[in-house]
């Protein structure tokens, strides 16, 4: 089997997630200095999508700013609800959905060829992040419909999920029956451990 761009990618180095879009003056470089060569951070909905339709960037281009000074890739995640969908639920409904995947388009669109990987949610298959819970079909559906917008927006661009919290086989291979993975370029999982490996 041939080494993909995105394999390639996963054989490079060590990531470090962040929470934040304001890095303080050199934090960067210390991240760089520390050996760590992608940095993963929340692409909020409801703080970027000010009212439908219109959208606010500007955290977002500082931090990428900051991250390509030092030759860092990111690593977004698409996630989570927002008030004016669903009553901030996880984007479950048609409408939701569409909305979400119209945001990812245009943040997708407005960053493209920056080699950002994008990540559509995290841990869905938790109901603290998937409000009011897990829903295999739900997200599978969120993520088609977001996947293919994206392509469409800014092709090329390479797009990894869910993030599962552990390796949760129930839930990813119900993804998977359902197309998932005709969808993304990757999948990830978070595989907590409470002991070494």
């Amino acid at each position: 089997m041939p080494i993909t761009p995105v394999a390639l990618f996963l054989l490079s180095g060590l990531g470090v997630n962040i929470h934040t879009t304001a890095p303080a003056p050199g934090e960067t470089a210390l991240i760089r200095s520390a050996g760590f060569r992608t940095v993963r951070m929340d692409l909020h909905w409801h703080d970027t999508e000010t009212r439908p339709g219109h959208y606010d960037w500007t955290p977002y281009d500082r931090l990428l700013a900051a991250l390509r000074e030092q030759e860092i890739r990111p690593l977004l995640i698409l996630n989570y609800g927002h008030p004016a969908y669903d009553n901030g639920l996880a984007p479950a409904t048609p409408h939701a959905r569409a909305a979400f995947a119209r945001w990812a388009a245009a943040a997708a669109a407005r960053y493209k060829g920056q080699g950002i990987l994008w990540e559509i949610y995290n841990e869905p298959n938790l109901a603290h992040f998937w409000k009011p819970q897990p829903d295999a079909a739900a997200y599978t559906a969120l993520a088609l419909e977001t996947a293919a917008a994206i392509r469409a927006a800014a092709p090329g661009e390479t797009i990894i999920g869910p993030a599962a919290s552990g390796v949760d086989l129930a839930f990813l291979e119900q993804c998977f029956r359902l197309g998932l993975l005709a969808a993304l370029d990757a999948v990830t999982v978070h595989p907590y451990r409470h002991h070494g490996p």
